[in-house]
């Protein structure tokens, strides 16, 4: 075989099996061409199922998203600080659950007002109404007064705890029972002698306490000269209003009205969502309080009454002045006269008379109870000046007639002792600025 022959012959086989190769390519292609091919049903099809995955896509991360915002309102929000009393904390759900009360006790007050004629215009123009209807309008006013008190009460708690102060069913009925004006002992002497039954008989309406917080309202200590004003006065926090009625209803009657009168408190608070526990808990805060209370006073609730003049000047130099004249013989009446800033005791010598030292800011009370009887005392600072005073009595003072000085006494030792405890624990508590987040505003 030549040369040429053989060089000759590859090529022509590469080439027969390119071209092979080629046309079978061609068929493939000519098949997928044909299977890729699909009639517009078929397409159609194909797009509703495409877009039925992209819906469903679209859907499921709809359903993550709203179950995620649903945790965080539902478990994760709720349980949040919005303040801390001494390592406890106060949450969302629970400031909101006082809030809610709060407002709700507010309505109930402000239409009972309205219902008994009184014009809410007019009376916005005067405390304590211009508080409630601000309260009632502005929702960050109320959510402030609500954490605060709320901390009041944590710290009240503690602090009852500390002193092995525990409330009993008893004690809860008893605030129960003053809340809405039931006097058992008297309703059990209707129908007795004449001179024993009480007069008059109450019948208790559901009305809220005036001063929409279980701590009561803190109210201006009164000026040495006008502690008898200031005695004479009603307390501005009032429970809810007992009616005179005529002493014709049946001691029975008179339950019933009771009974009927919570039960109409306690509808309306839970039909404006207001839970049981929550209300229970608001009874369960007065108790405490009121415990508190008995124990600051003391459990013989003997109140001390004390016939006092003073003189009251601005420094303790002047006071020092008026300490050494006093010794040396000078009128303590005719100097009260010429020096003292206190117009009306100064106008009168310096008397103050005699009356319940627990109307006196809490210095000058306290230089009184240490005080013996005619000495010279002071100088005693208070927020008013610097006093030079003397005692020519004191006597305790106790018993029915005093029953109403004895509930003031109890709620200014009351005051002074959360105002007191907020300073000396101030570092135990935290308000967090995210309170005004949490506000319901529905």
């Amino acid at each position: 075989m030549s040369k040429k022959t053989q060089t000759t012959g590859a090529p022509k086989r590469r080439r027969r099996r390119a071209a092979a190769t080629a046309a079978i390519d061609g068929d493939a292609a000519q098949n997928r061409a044909d299977s890729d091919y699909k009639s517009r049903a078929e397409r159609e099809e194909q797009l509703q199922r495409l877009a039925i995955r992209v819906v469903a896509g679209v859907v499921a991360i709809l359903a993550v998203v709203v179950a995620i915002a649903f945790a965080v309102e539902q478990l994760f929000i709720p349980n949040q600080a919005v303040a801390v009393v001494n390592g406890e904390n106060i949450t969302v759900r629970q400031f909101r659950e006082e809030y809610n009360l709060e407002r709700t006790r507010l309505r109930l007050q402000l239409n009972q007002i309205q219902n008994a004629g009184f014009d809410l215009q007019q009376l916005s123009q005067q405390e304590p109404y211009r508080t409630w209807i601000s309260e009632f309008n502005v929702p960050d006013q109320l959510g402030l007064r609500v954490i605060n008190d709320m901390v009041d009460d944590r710290l009240v708690a503690q602090e009852a705890s500390a002193r092995n102060i525990t409330v009993s069913d008893e004690a809860v009925e008893k605030e129960i029972q003053d809340f809405f004006g039931f006097d058992p002992t008297a309703v059990a002497l209707i129908g007795a002698d004449p001179t024993e039954t009480p007069e008059p008989t109450i019948t208790p309406t559901p009305f809220v306490s005036p001063t929409p917080t279980a701590i009561p309202t803190i109210t201006p200590t009164p000026t040495p000269g006008e502690a008898d004003e200031a005695a004479a006065e009603s307390d501005p926090t009032v429970t809810p209003q007992p009616t005179v009625v005529e002493a014709t209803l049946s001691a029975e009657e008179v339950r019933e009205n009771f009974q009927e009168s919570q039960q109409d408190y306690r509808s309306f608070l839970s039909i404006n969502g207001i839970a049981d526990e929550t209300i229970e808990g608001f009874f369960e805060r007065m108790a405490l309080e009121a415990l508190l209370a008995e124990d600051l006073v003391g459990a013989d609730g003997m109140l001390l009454y004390a016939d006092v003049r003073h003189i009251l000047v601005e420094t303790e130099e002047d006071a020092e002045s008026v300490l050494a004249a006093l010794r040396d013989g000078e009128s303590f009446a005719d100097l009260a006269r010429a020096i003292s800033v206190d117009p009306g005791s100064g106008a009168r010598g310096g008397e103050l008379g005699e009356t319940f030292v627990g109307n006196y800011v809490p210095e000058f009370r306290q230089a009184i109870e240490e005080a013996e009887i005619g000495i010279l005392a002071g100088p005693v600072q208070s927020e008013f000046g610097y006093h030079i005073l003397q005692v020519r009595s004191k006597d305790e003072r106790g018993g029915d007639a005093y029953s109403a000085q004895l509930e003031r006494a109890k709620q200014r030792e009351l005051e002074l002792f959360v105002e007191n405890l907020r300073e000396q624990k101030a570092d135990q508590y935290q308000i967090l600025d995210t309170w005004l987040n949490y506000i319901p505003r529905s």
